[in-house]
């Protein structure tokens, strides 16, 4: 999986997912800077429509996060939270790939 392909998934996610995707992104000290000022812009403009998060977003983020609360947050994750929760988790296993591959 490459950032090109990463990038184009930016465009299939919800505004909802898209803004989940985006907050995770900036926190994330796995990404490379460059992946984060490549995908940020694309990311922002796709959440412009977003509501404000709701307590269940805040669980995805967490479940991002540790994974062990994931067990958690499987009854509460709506599809466009799994989508960006998977988004994420793609972008971390590419970017670990790619650290391996230098």
């Amino acid at each position: 999986m490459d950032l090109d392909f990463i990038y184009q998934k930016v465009q299939v996610l919800s505004p909802k997912a898209a803004k989940i995707a985006l907050r995770m992104l900036d926190k994330d000290p796995h990404v490379p800077t460059e992946w984060v000022m490549a995908l940020r812009p694309a990311l922002a403009q796709r959440s412009n429509d977003a509501p404000s998060f709701a307590g269940t977003d805040w669980m995805t983020m967490a479940a991002i996060e540790r994974p062990a609360i994931r067990k958690f947050t499987d009854r509460f994750e709506s599809r466009e939270q799994r989508h960006a929760r998977l988004w994420v988790t793609s972008l971390r296993k590419a970017s670990l790939a790619a650290q391996g591959q230098s």
